[in-house]
């Protein structure tokens, strides 16, 4: 469990240290001196104190080169050679397609969020200007695409999915939506977002939904990317939809252009509760990744991050990376089934009221209905459920908040404590009257 001296640790200075809402409020719960307990932050995919001590002992030798630059802007070798086996045996790619001729993998050390933005605007360069505006589509609520490609040039139009499907994407919607970008004389698909284990819903898309998204791409000329930020995050019994080898089964009948212009990002701290260390891979078709990782990563990092990647490459050949991230999917599913069955015998929530998914390390609850009927209703559940508590949950939409989104009466609860901070965080909530019935 993070205490509070190691929120204090992580928060406390003479100035604002960011303009995240969830730290202006721990900075004020600190400072009243804790009275509900330690915080417990449900709220951003982040628990500080649960990286396999497995990994740590790969950290704990390393040879001094390591520590300077390194000399490959694809990665530690070891890291990338052991990455491509590691891509090829979790997605199934044996058959589908070849590395080194259909696709190649390097390592990224400042985030997948940085690989994104290169590709934006490496895609900006590949589609070239004709005076309309590059039109970005992902699924919405969706983590901060917007905040990544806005700033390029792009706008950003969503997918809007609803609870009265069960947050699933349809084929149909999606349509929808490119053809109103079609129909808008002044915008131009320019890039499709995978997101097939889905942040923030926990839904796990199905291979038919994503083939749809991949077509619908091709046809336009547009570019693809997949966002496998919680590829390995799954409960057991659920098959996590590999949106890579969806699309790399399609290539073959793609136009040429649509062989070039996608990319695939994964994280790896999201599976190894280690998202400090900033290391990803990326996939992409070979002279892709090259621009990628040769040119446009060239204008904003160099190569360092050296002694994380030789631990990383080390971890991924080890069996016990294996072993940990089964143990963590079963453990996601048992947090799953406590939440749903804390908020239905303690909150009086209702069926239906609670959306565990499958998949990634969150879910959604609905806003009690007096909540539901206020402006900013997700944000004011946030703020007095924290300050009536010391629960920090999030609104659905995550931070910073998507200009372009619609409102959506949801919080998204994250499961990365342990089941007994889960536990605690819900009973806190009961004893301060806060469940289903409550007066906003």
């Amino acid at each position: 469990m993070t205490t509070r001296a190691d929120f204090t640790a992580l928060v406390a200075d003479d100035i604002l240290p960011s303009r995240m809402p969830d730290v202006g409020l721990l900075r004020a719960y600190l400072a009243q001196g804790c009275r509900h307990g330690d915080p417990l932050c449900l709220s951003f995919g982040e628990t500080w104190n649960q990286v396999p001590a497995g990994l740590l002992d790969h950290l704990h030798e390393r040879p001094l080169y390591a520590h300077g630059y390194q000399l490959s802007m694809y990665g530690l070798p070891a890291l990338r050679q052991v990455a491509r086996d590691y891509v090829v045996d979790t997605h199934r790619l044996d058959g589908i397609a070849e590395p080194g001729r259909d696709f190649e993998v390097a390592a990224t050390w400042t985030g997948t969020r940085g690989a994104m933005f290169d590709f934006g605007r490496y895609l900006l360069d590949e589609l070239g200007s004709d005076g309309r505006t590059p039109i970005v589509v992902a699924a919405g609520p969706s983590w901060d695409y917007e905040g990544v490609f806005h700033s390029l040039g792009y706008q950003v139009r969503y997918l809007h999915l609803r609870p009265e499907t069960g947050f699933r994407p349809l084929a149909e919607e999606l349509q929808d939506v490119v053809d109103r970008v079609d129909s808008t004389p002044e915008e131009r698909l320019a890039m499709v977002v995978v997101n097939a284990q889905h942040n923030p819903t926990a839904v796990n898309w199905r291979p038919e939904f994503v083939a749809a998204a991949v077509d619908t791409a091709h046809r336009h000329g547009a570019g693809l990317l997949v966002d496998d930020a919680y590829f390995g995050v799954h409960d057991p019994e659920t098959e996590p939809t590999s949106a890579l080898r969806v699309l790399l089964s399609r290539l073959g009948a793609a136009p040429p252009n649509a062989r070039r212009r996608w990319l695939a990002v994964r994280s790896l701290g999201k599976q190894f509760h280690c998202n400090g260390w900033g290391l990803g891979l990326m996939t992409a078709e070979p002279a892709t990744l090259d621009l990628l990782v040769n040119r446009y990563r060239l204008h904003s990092s160099l190569m360092y991050g050296g002694v994380y990647q030789h631990a990383m490459a080390d971890w991924l050949d080890d069996p016990a990376s294996a072993v940990f991230l089964a143990e963590q999917c079963a453990e996601y599913a048992a947090k799953r089934r406590l939440v749903d069955r804390l908020f239905h015998g303690k909150l009086n929530y209702p069926a239906g009221a609670v959306h565990t998914g499958t998949c990634t390390s969150y879910l959604l609850f609905a806003l009690p209905e007096a909540y539901q009927r206020i402006p900013e209703g997700t944000v004011r559940f946030r703020d007095d459920t924290f300050a009536r508590t010391g629960v920090l949950f999030a609104p659905a939409w995550p931070w910073p908040y998507a200009p372009t989104g619609s409102p959506m009466p949801y919080m998204r609860m994250y499961l990365g404590p342990g089941q007994d901070s889960l536990t605690e965080a819900v009973h806190r909530m009961a004893q301060a009257g806060i469940d289903w019935q409550m007066q906003a």
